[in-house]
């Protein structure tokens, strides 16, 4: 069973990024549209968090979900949502119990949020911004190192 503190964290955050104006991304905020679930495949998924992933699952309109097959037996995914580069500096605004860490050499500009084992990397390139997030994956330099992995196979796409 999947622990309900990572879906906290990041409904968290998203509610954070709303308070501070931010929204997620529309045509307008970023100049085109882009549906999240073209921007990583499956393969790019399961190789960066070590296990088989299904097909992209979207998350309303500015996101998707990549869920481990059954056949994996482990619950991981990942999330990646979209929001307009406007959102960017909420992302990297200070929080409560966060601590926020510069993760260098992704796109444009980038930042790890950390609260306790959990990590989140936002994401800043061009007229967008975006949060890769996993879930049951164990250990944050495993988190970390994967979600860098998916944004960088991100980042090109926008």
């Amino acid at each position: 069973m999947i622990s309900r503190y990572p879906k906290r964290l990041f409904a968290g955050m998203a509610f954070a990024l709303a308070l501070a104006g931010a929204g997620p991304a529309s045509a307008q905020q970023t100049g085109k549209q882009h549906n999240a679930c073209t921007l990583l495949t499956p393969t790019q998924v399961g190789h960066a968090i070590g296990v088989a992933v299904g097909a992209g699952s979207p998350i309303g309109t500015t996101g998707c979900e990549w869920d481990a097959t059954a056949q994996s037996g482990s619950h991981a995914r990942a999330t990646l949502v979209l929001w307009g580069a406007d959102a960017f500096g909420g992302m990297k605004a200070p929080l409560p119990h966060l601590t926020k860490t510069s993760a260098r050499g992704i796109g444009q500009d980038a930042v790890y949020a950390t609260i306790g084992s959990l990590t989140t990397l936002s994401v800043k390139q061009g007229k967008t911004a975006f949060v890769v997030r996993l879930y049951g994956v164990e250990g944050q330099p495993r988190q970390m190192t994967a979600e860098k992995a998916l944004a960088l196979d991100v980042v090109p796409r926008l």
